[in-house]
C-alpha cells in the first residue's frame, strides 16, 4: 500500500481526473517535462484509486480504464503531442486547473496531496513558458 489521504474520492470525481488526464498527457506526449508531471499525478491517483475503492466496488476492467484508457473517449484524437498554438495553451491550462480544483475539493491537505498539487503548479509554470515561447515566436507549426 502506498502512502495516500485519509478520504475516498467519489468515482464520478476520479472519472473527470482521467478523462482530463488523459486528454492533456495525450496532447503534451512530446512535451517531456510536462507530461512527465502529468503522468505523476495519474499514477499516484490510479493508485490511489485501488486502495480507495474494494474489487466488488470497482471491477479491475473499470479501474483500469478510468486513467488509462476511457471507453467512451477517443484515445487516438488528431495532433502532434506538442503544444503549438495558444489555444493549445489555454485548452491544457483549463484542463490543469479542472484537476486541481477537484483534488482540492475532494482531499484533506495533507503531503500526498500537496505532491499533486505540486506537480500541477509544475505543469502551470511549464504551459506558461510555451505561452510566453508562442507569443514570442508565434505558431510553432509554421516551423
Amino acid at each position: 500500500m502506498s502512502e495516500r489521504p485519509p478520504a475516498r474520492m467519489p468515482l464520478t470525481s476520479h472519472r473527470d481526473l482521467g478523462r482530463w488526464l488523459l486528454e492533456a498527457i495525450h496532447s503534451t506526449v512530446r512535451e517531456q517535462e510536462l507530461s512527465s508531471r502529468l503522468e505523476f499525478v495519474r499514477r499516484s491517483l490510479h493508485t490511489w484509486l485501488r486502495e480507495e475503492y474494494s474489487e466488488t466496488e470497482l471491477p479491475s476492467s473499470v479501474y483500469r480504464n478510468l486513467y488509462f484508457g476511457i471507453a467512451d473517449t477517443p484515445s487516438d484524437k488528431p495532433g502532434s503531442g506538442r503544444i503549438e498554438t495558444l489555444s493549445d495553451c489555454d485548452r491544457l491550462q483549463r484542463l490543469v486547473r479542472n484537476c486541481t480544483e477537484t483534488i482540492v475539493e475532494n482531499y484533506p491537505q495533507c503531503l500526498e496531496t500537496e505532491a499533486l498539487l505540486i506537480s500541477l503548479s509544475g505543469a502551470v509554470y511549464e504551459l506558461n513558458r510555451m505561452r510566453k515561447k508562442i507569443e514570442m515566436y508565434g505558431d510553432l507549426r509554421d516551423k
